[in-house]
């Protein structure tokens, strides 16, 4: 794997302006790319699509939470189906144009691998009002990489959980259905959308140009923190060396808009890397007052607590420096600033390309840092309490406790995201969350690890308190507001054991 410090330039079929100008308008529909046929796949690679607001998109999530407020999410399978059909489950059901993006279950038990009755029960998903469903598989053939059309990286398993990201497009309609009654925790996030113009409905195997677009998505996902992989080209390089002393900070204008920021790098000298913690950056949009990116300096990189070297599509590092690959438009200007408390010094540089001609569905990307030190009891952590129009694309998340069982039982809690005043999204515990299972158990989440768009890097005992770290991010099921958001994440089955909790929201927004 190279070094994510390698050269940026990329040959590719179109430059990224002509992209953006042809796909990144107001009000399109998921099918505005090149190809009707593969749009749902180029999401999965294509990270210059992150910006758009998508008027009349939702994003929602079918699982297997207790709907009394407990914390029954799936132990007893009381709430692990919508209903019984002829024997079997039925574990969503959805109307008009959408797509399915994420599918996700645990071991069924946390001392016994594998799913539901080990009985290679199948999954079966019907489309659009027909009687043949689209996908008839045994449900662990999903996730292990040999089915075809379900490639890993694109699938797999990830510290107790299993995920699927292959997107599964519907014009009219979904059912998701499982064979016999054995499903415990699982969650089905989808999108819908206000039109079906141009879709095309998910059909297995793929075809050809489908398979391309796998190929493309495998490759990005396979080479996380290698830029070239993701196929962006004229690129402009532009680098900030700097050293600060304490109480001093570095203050940077980016070139004349309209432009889009590509990646960041951060090389520090490595006996100051921990002081990073201390250091705090800000990001300011076409003269805005008020900073839009405003985090600690490690939280930018997904860095804190100094976790061991990983790589995710969107951020992580090495020894030899962080980076981070969230695009980041602009119209007109762009201004950074770097506040240390400590002493800091290294180089930052960014890859930026044009955006021409300015499109007017373009979000402006923000960053919400909120801490609960601790959190209160019968009190929600909010990640992020917004009004306007946006949508979220990923969560970091760092927590530290001491409880007498020794264990992080705060990670028992539930994300929720009530959107324009509707609860959209309620999870099941918060490592499922993040696609993982099974906290603490051997062989489930015991200690740290990341895939390509979740993980907890950092999972360890440290001073007689265990310390969590994770991240998730939102590529193709980020979650829309129109109007407003409300992202909440409980500690404990019913916001009853305390930790210390601080978070990076990163959103997209209408307003600069």
């Amino acid at each position: 794997m190279k070094s994510p410090f390698a050269g940026p330039n990329v040959a590719c079929f179109l430059s990224l302006s002509m992209l953006l100008a042809a796909t990144l308008t107001a009000g399109e529909t998921p099918s505005a790319s090149a190809s009707h046929e593969t749009a749902a796949l180029e999401e999965l690679y294509r990270l210059e699509f992150l910006p758009r607001l998508r008027p009349g998109e939702t994003c929602k999530m079918f699982g297997s939470y207790d709907r009394t407020g407990g914390n029954n999410d799936g132990f007893s399978g009381t709430y692990s189906k919508l209903r019984v059909e002829d024997g079997n489950s039925v574990l969503a059901e959805m109307d008009g144009p959408g797509c399915i993006q994420r599918i996700w279950f645990t071991h069924s038990e946390y001392g016994k691998p594998g799913l539901l009755n080990l009985k290679k029960e199948h999954l079966r998903v019907y489309l659009d009002g027909e009687k043949t469903p689209a996908l008839d598989v045994p449900l662990e053939d999903i996730f292990s990489g040999k089915l075809e059309g379900f490639p890993q990286p694109l699938v797999g398993e990830s510290q107790g959980g299993f995920y699927c990201y292959v997107p599964i497009p519907f014009r009219n309609g979904c059912k998701v259905v499982v064979e016999g009654t054995a499903v415990r925790f699982y969650q089905i996030g989808y999108r819908t959308f206000p039109s079906d113009a141009g879709m095309v409905s998910f059909r297995n195997p793929p075809t050809a140009s489908q398979k391309e677009s796998l190929a493309a998505a495998v490759k990005a996902w396979s080479a996380c923190g290698d830029f070239a992989a993701l196929g962006v080209e004229q690129t402009d390089k532009i680098e900030k060396p700097f050293s600060l002393k304490a109480g001093e900070s570095l203050d940077w204008t980016l070139p004349q808009g309209p432009r889009i920021v590509r990646a960041v790098y951060l090389t520090l000298k490595p006996e100051l890397m921990q002081n990073a913690d201390d250091a705090r950056l800000e990001i300011r949009w076409d003269g805005a007052s008020a900073a839009a990116v405003d985090l600690p300096l490690s939280y930018f990189f997904c860095q804190a607590k100094q976790p061991s070297a990983f790589k995710s599509l969107l951020a992580g590092g090495d020894e030899k420096g962080w980076y981070n690959f969230i695009p980041m438009p602009y119209r007109q200007s762009g201004k950074i600033e770097l506040r240390a408390e400590k002493p800091l010094e290294g180089t930052l540089t960014l890859l930026t390309t044009d955006l021409a001609p300015p499109p007017g569905g373009l979000g402006y990307l923000h960053a919400a840092y909120k801490e609960s030190l601790p959190t209160q009891t019968g009190k929600f952590h909010t990640y992020l309490d917004r009004q306007g129009k946006g949508r979220v694309i990923g969560v970091y998340l760092t927590t530290d406790g001491q409880t007498k069982e020794k264990l992080p039982l705060w990670l028992e809690g539930d994300e929720q995201f009530t959107c324009d005043g509707e609860l959209r999204i309620h999870g099941t515990g918060t490592e499922d969350g993040f696609n993982c299972g099974w906290y603490a158990v051997r062989g489930r989440l015991n200690g740290p690890g990341a895939a390509p768009l979740t993980g907890f890097p950092v999972y360890r005992r440290e001073d007689q308190r265990n310390v969590a770290v994770a991240f998730r991010w939102y590529l193709t099921d980020p979650v829309p507001y129109e109007k407003s958001i409300l992202f909440e994440l409980e500690h404990g089955g019913k916001n009853d054991v305390n930790a210390n909790y601080r978070t990076a929201t990163f959103y997209y927004d209408a307003a600069p």
